[in-house]
């Protein structure tokens, strides 16, 4: 049994009524099955999604709640994504309570706050 690497904190958090998430970088147009886990329930929700051109992963339609902190991970044997040139198998982020319209928020890209060091 394989040992997967720790957690990335993207520090986001997402609006509890997005229009969906967005994460990656893994291998171009490729399948992969990701797993969203409630931190506190361990309640998962499993979505079938290709990566775009990018490799970047989207999730629509996942069911978060408000003031809770949830994780990302694909199913994959460990399989991982990178971010600033370093592996992770999962991402982690929190849900806040917005009454905003779910268009008006757009997808939600859980890397668009980071800045890799040069």
């Amino acid at each position: 049994m394989s040992i997967c690497s720790p957690c990335f904190d993207s520090g986001i958090s997402v609006a509890s009524c997005h229009a969906g998430i967005s994460f990656g970088v893994v291998p171009a147009d490729s399948n992969y099955f990701v797993t969203i886990t409630h931190n506190a329930t361990r309640r998962i929700q499993t979505f079938s999604v290709e990566s775009d051109g990018d490799g970047i992963i989207t999730i629509v339609g996942a069911k978060l709640d408000p003031l809770q902190g949830y994780t990302i991970s694909l199913q994959q044997d460990c399989s991982k994504f990178v971010i600033c040139e370093v592996e992770y198998d999962c991402i982690s982020f929190s849900v806040v309570n917005t009454d905003a319209d779910p268009e008006e928020i757009g997808i939600i890209n859980l890397l668009e706050c980071i800045e890799c060091g040069g």
